[in-house]
């Protein structure tokens, strides 16, 4: 495990990455992914389109969304935008920031390993949302968005990774935001096949990104078998695109939350009902965020405070433990009155850290309160996983992003 296949794959024409490559989907809103995709009509984001991109008075219903999603890939293949490789190898996916690289493998996993939760999961997932996502597989017949897992690492891939970069990439693309996206086709089957020995001594994988689109093919994989009389188990729809990076090479920037207001509290009773968890400190600036755990940076109207966890407030368990759980646990839900933080329009979710210019961004759309917490280690998410345990919504926030419009996968 991971039993790790090869597959054949539609990878983008070089000469046209800049053109197709998407951007990273969750980097954008609606309304801006809308406006990207509006004036970009060879962007992979054409492909990909989602009913809240589009104004009410011009929102198609969705049948006929994933009939124009599934006539725009259609145009993308036809034209020669992307190059068609039958045979099946595996990939490899570096992507390069500031903050260094992460090099992953690039393959297909079973759909019956996420079922068995050899793909650990951390988060849960909303039903309407797989829903849609199960639809459009069925509609589109085609991935392009590898989930991303995270393995522990292991000297033995690191090698024939290595040893596979040695060689020039098929294709190298700087993206606006700075990352630089180059692939490897792992090139001979004995190669390739090295590489899936290798994995299939690693006994789990760690989903850090695509919990929805996992139980979205797990449906999917339902359907089709259902309709197949010949089902046999091998047909690409029984499949995830995947890739695998080691756990070490991973970072996670924070997921800050904001809220709408302080449900009845004057600000000095809200500082004062803080005081039982939370040691209080004004501060003199406002720090972009936290790096500490067990410690917040709130901000306040326009003061900012630092808010430490007090001595044996903090569960004696894995997700329990998390600071996004204590914020949830001792002042969302008791404070603010924010029971459900998938839902309450009360609450949004804001990645990584606020500026000066972010916060007064905030208060201008009504936003009362934030706060920024330390992100989890990857480390701590894996003992969430490995506990059968799952962190609150948007508890993790890895960058950079796996792009969509650089690999096809039939399906």
């Amino acid at each position: 495990m991971p039993a790790l296949r090869p597959f054949p794959a539609w990878l983008v024409d070089p000469a046209c990455a800049g053109q197709v490559v998407s951007p990273a989907y969750d980097s954008l809103t609606p309304r801006e992914r809308h406006a990207f995709a509006e004036a970009h009509p060879r962007s992979y984001l054409n492909a990909m389109r989602s009913l809240e991109e589009f104004p009410a008075d011009r929102q198609p219903t969705l049948d006929a969304l994933l009939a124009a999603n599934a006539e725009a890939l259609e145009r993308l293949l036809d034209e020669g935008w992307f190059r068609r490789h039958a045979e099946p190898c595996l990939y490899l996916y570096r992507m390069e920031s500031a903050e260094g690289a992460q090099t992953g493998v690039v393959g297909e996993v079973p759909v019956d390993e996420y079922r068995q939760g050899l793909l650990k999961k951390h988060e849960n997932t909303r039903s309407d949302r797989e829903d849609r996502l199960a639809r459009y597989l069925y509609a589109v017949g085609a991935a392009s968005s590898p989930v991303s897992l995270a393995y522990r690492q292991d000297d033995a891939i690191d090698d024939l990774v290595a040893a596979e970069t040695e060689r020039p990439p098929a294709l190298v693309y700087d993206a606006d935001d700075g990352v630089r996206h180059s692939i490897w086709r792992v090139g001979g089957g004995e190669r390739n096949a090295r590489l899936m020995e290798a994995f299939a001594a690693v006994p789990c994988a760690y989903l850090t990104d695509g919990h929805h689109r996992c139980a979205a093919t797990s449906r999917y994989a339902a359907r089709r078998e259902e309709e197949n009389p010949a089902h046999s188990g091998e047909e690409a729809y029984n499949f995830i695109l995947a890739a695998l990076f080691p756990h070490d090479q991973l970072h996670i920037h924070p997921f800050n939350r904001c809220v709408r207001g302080l449900d009845g509290f004057a600000p000095e009773a809200f500082l004062g009902a803080l005081d039982n968890a939370f040691e209080v400190s004004p501060l003199e600036s406002a720090p972009a965020g936290s790096d500490e755990p067990g410690r917040f940076v709130m901000h306040l109207d326009e003061r900012a405070y630092s808010l430490r966890v007090r001595p044996g407030v903090a569960p004696d368990d894995p997700a329990g433990s998390l600071d996004v759980n204590i914020l949830q646990e001792r002042i969302l839900r008791p404070l603010l009155g924010i029971r459900d933080p998938r839902s309450d329009p009360r609450l949004d979710y804001r990645p990584g850290d606020f500026d000066a210019e972010s916060l007064a961004r905030l208060r201008e759309e009504g936003w009362r309160v934030a706060f920024a917490a330390c992100p989890p280690s990857i480390e701590a998410l894996m003992a969430v996983a490995d506990a059968g345990e799952t962190m609150p919504p948007k508890s993790t926030f890895f960058v950079p992003k796996l792009r969509s419009g650089i690999f096809v996968c039939r399906r």
